[in-house]
């Protein structure tokens, strides 16, 4: 074996993985910079540019769940692969893109590759990997998922001011390339042939059944409340930064502080994780979770919430996302069995569905307006993860 703990005779690359988990954040991060540019470009109003963004995600949501189910029966190779390629080549109908609604077509397709990359990034290393070693490596490439929405930001606005939003699109296609030659060429198939594939006809049985199997569901919520909080804070925190005088750059200052935590924090389960165990970690994720969210509440409820104050408690949030994310994501796809792949689009589409569904709910109820009513949404979102790692951990126990 190359890696200790590896389940194949040969473990797969994990920087090729980790570039494949982050497509996703790639293609969000590095062409948000350049929308006010693009939307002038093309002559486009602000509601359709936006739809570059949200087709993106809705996607992202929808393919992950075509993806994991598609990898059990043909293999995990293929999909990327061709996922990865799909990736490349609507990239490059986006490049050269002459009208908003063919661009927003483009991002629909990148959308679905993003999806297809993400998806099986995830499910080969839970392929590959006995359990606790699965964790600490899927907690590699989180980490390295957090770095790429702090780069991508940067080098997507650099390139926008450099040589147009175009080149923030280049950007996309180089990664996505690279994502495409890694597995070509570098990755071997790790499904287990000797799982019988579920036939079409059964791929809703199979989502059915895993919603009401209590390992995968409490695993994949536990994923999906932390994710949510996470976007629901980046809708509406801006408006309290602003409330406090921040500026759009200084509030993105702060607020990098929670993928900075997310590093600390996957630092941590890559190495207490194996010790304490998947449900253990993501447990003592969860509790400070709540903790955390319990002191920005206070805070909030007080009138004491300084940006200081947010912006190390986001850090402390982060840290909190780094030993959950990881940790319940390979629990719950493991409680899948042999539908791991169905298991991992799943999850995938559970924080995409929480994710939009809390930012939308938040600034619907006059979150952006009122911080205390935010705060405590929040809260409850994060008691509601904990509460699925203490059932998660029990049901653990008892088997």
């Amino acid at each position: 074996m190359t890696a200790e703990g590896a389940r194949t005779s040969l473990a797969p690359p994990i920087w090729v993985l980790a570039m494949a988990v982050s497509a996703a954040n790639v293609g969000i991060s590095v062409l948000s910079p350049a929308i006010p540019q693009m939307r002038d470009d093309l002559m486009a109003t602000s509601d359709e540019a936006q739809l570059v963004l949200s087709a993106f995600l809705i996607m992202l949501g929808v393919g992950q769940l075509i993806a994991g189910s598609l990898s059990d029966r043909i293999g995990r190779r293929p999909v990327l692969v061709y996922g990865s390629l799909l990736f490349v080549l609507s990239g490059l109908g986006a490049l050269f893109s002459t009208s908003i609604e063919m661009l927003v077509a483009m991002r629909i397709f990148q959308g679905l590759g993003a999806a297809t990359c993400m998806a099986m990034g995830r499910v080969i290393i839970s392929d590959s990997f006995q359990r606790a070693e699965a964790g600490r490596q899927m907690s590699t490439i989180t980490m390295f998922q957090s770095v790429v929405p702090l780069l991508g930001f940067a080098f997507g606005g650099m390139l926008a001011d450099l040589v147009g939003w175009r080149g923030s699109v280049g950007l996309m296609v180089f990664t996505a390339a690279i994502v495409f030659l890694g597995a070509s060429l570098l990755l071997a198939e790790s499904r287990d042939p000797s799982i019988k594939p579920v036939p079409a006809s059964r791929i809703l049985f199979v989502y059915g059944r895993l919603l009401v199997t209590p390992l995968f569901i409490t695993n994949a919520m536990m994923a999906a409340t932390v994710t949510a909080v996470f976007f629901a804070m980046g809708g509406f925190l801006p408006y309290e930064f602003k409330r406090l005088g921040s500026s759009a750059f200084e509030f993105g200052l702060y607020f990098s502080a929670t993928p900075l935590g997310y590093m600390c924090g996957n630092s941590l389960s890559r190495s207490f994780g194996p010790r304490l165990g998947l449900d253990r970690a993501a447990f003592v994720g969860s509790v400070f979770s709540v903790a955390t969210i319990s002191v920005l509440l206070a805070l909030a409820l007080a009138g004491l919430a300084t940006k200081p104050a947010i912006s190390a408690l986001l850090f402390c949030y982060g840290v909190a996302n780094g030993l959950i994310v990881a940790n319940s994501l390979v629990g719950a796809i493991r409680a899948a069995g042999p539908h791991s792949g169905a298991a991992t689009g799943l999850c995938g589409a559970l924080q995409m569905a929480c994710s939009a569904g809390l930012g939308s709910l938040v600034i619907w109820l006059g979150g952006d307006a009122d911080f205390r009513l935010a705060a405590g949404i929040c809260w409850v979102m994060t008691a509601v993860g904990l509460a699925c790692g203490l059932v998660a951990m029990q049901r653990r126990a008892d088997d």
